[in-house]
Parts: C-alpha cells; structure tokens; sequence
C-alpha cells in the first residue's frame, strides 16, 4: 500500500513468533521486507533504519545464537542474490514513532475460507486466477494481492487493480463487501465473492437488489467452511459464528 508515496509493508505474527525475543522478531522483519520488496530492490543500495542495537550488530557480523545467525545468514544470502547492498543503522526510539505505529496495526478480519472449499469452487466455476483479498500465508492461489507488500504478493490495494480477463477469488472483510462488489462492477469483471449470510447486514441490499442482476450462480457453505488466520478473536472462522457463507458467482458483464 501507497502511503504518501511510501511503500508499506505488514506481518502479523503467529503466537510462536510473538514470543520469541525483540531480536529475533527485528532481525526478522528485516528478512521479511527485503522479501516483499525484492523485485524493488534488485540491485540498489538499502539502508535500514532500526532501534535495536543488538540486531544492527547480529546483521552485520552474525551471532552465537545459532537461530539469531541463521536469520542472519538468511538475509545475506538475500542481498548476495538480488544484488543488494544492504547497510543497517542505529537511530533511538524517539525516531521510529510511524514504524512503531505500522508494527501495532491489527487484522481483525483474519479470516479465510478452507482449502476444501476452494476446491470445491474451482469445480464448479473453473480456474481462479487472482485471490484478491489475501496474504502470504492464506493464498489460495499463487498470484494475489494483499493489502499490504508481501513476499510473492502480484499487487497491493484490490481497489486499483486492473481486473479485465479476471477470473477472481473475492474474499472482502464485511466491512468492504459492497465496496468490492461496486469496484468489480466497475471492472466488468467476472469473479466468485464470499459473503456471510447476514440478510440485516448493510451490504445485503446491495447484493439482493442492486446487483442482483450479476449474479448467475450460488453455492452456500455451512461455518465450516471458514477458518482463522493469525488472529483468533475474529467472529467469522471461529467456532462461535453457526450461520452460513454464500459463495456468489458473478459476472460484471
């Protein structure tokens, strides 16, 4: 995602990680950047900014913790591959305040559909070509676009995608749902959008009147159908949401 012309990038840790030192998590955001901006920084200069001194030296010459070193030896072999010279740099907390901020942010939507549901939809509908809600640890398919750079990640922001010749995976938080659906109507695009079955909801008469019309084919799925991500507290994808999805087939043409 484009903030003021910058570029930014997010992790959600899984609970081991979050227990692992402040060290290792550093040194590991660092590994994880160079990988989601790689096909940026092919060939140029980095410099990294970082309030752990601990992890500015560990980058540099290594460490006696063998999983310290390995992240280590991780991101080098990063930089010797792309082409990338890579120089890290103590600046004092005071300066880190828009970092610290991004490091605190939280998907409260981190919610998936299965990979038996997945499947079950590339049955009925053919090939999807986009998973346009995703990350690097849910994509269903290996091209996607997340909200935020990710390794391996074809995009950010669905919202300025070009979708023409689509065929796409739409898996929008609910807050988002009418949002997507107008967007991909503006795309003319053809895609397979997953909603909760909430006929109060905002978004139900967007679905059951406005667009109603697009619609050529349905499927629903019982709550099993869901899962979660990394973060557990969320409704949907946990054990106390009973209710059921839809998975919508829509053609925006």
């Amino acid at each position: 995602m484009a903030l003021n012309g910058e570029q930014i990038y997010h992790k959600q840790w899984t609970e081991a990680e979050s227990q692992q030192s402040s060290t290792w998590r550093e040194l590991s955001a660092i590994e994880f950047a160079l990988k989601s901006f790689s096909p940026m920084l092919n060939h140029n200069h980095i410099k990294w900014y970082s309030d752990s001194l601990v992890a500015s030296t560990i980058s540099r010459v290594g460490s006696m913790r063998r999983d310290l070193h390995r992240i280590a030896l991780r991101i080098y072999q990063l930089c010797l591959k792309n082409g990338i010279e890579f120089e890290i740099n103590w600046i004092p907390r005071t300066q880190q305040q828009k970092a610290d901020f991004l490091s605190r942010l939280i998907d409260i939507d981190d919610w998936q559909i299965t990979r038996e549901c997945f499947d079950a939809l590339e049955k009925l509908w053919g090939r999807h070509t986009s998973d346009c809600f995703a990350n690097y640890y849910n994509a269903k398919i290996s091209r996607f676009v997340s909200w935020h750079w990710n390794p391996g990640c074809s995009g950010v922001d669905f919202f300025v995608q070009n979708l023409a010749g689509e065929n796409c995976l739409v898996v929008p938080p609910t807050t988002l749902i009418a949002r997507a659906l107008f967007y991909l109507r503006k795309q003319k695009a053809y895609a397979t959008v997953i909603v909760p079955f909430w006929p109060s909801s905002y978004f139900w008469p967007v679905i059951n009147r406005q667009l109603t019309r697009y619609i050529v084919d349905y499927k629903v799925f019982n709550s099993k159908a869901l899962t979660h991500g990394r973060n557990t507290n969320s409704l949907l994808g946990s054990n106390r949401f009973h209710g059921e999805i839809i998975a919508l087939r829509m053609a925006f043409v």
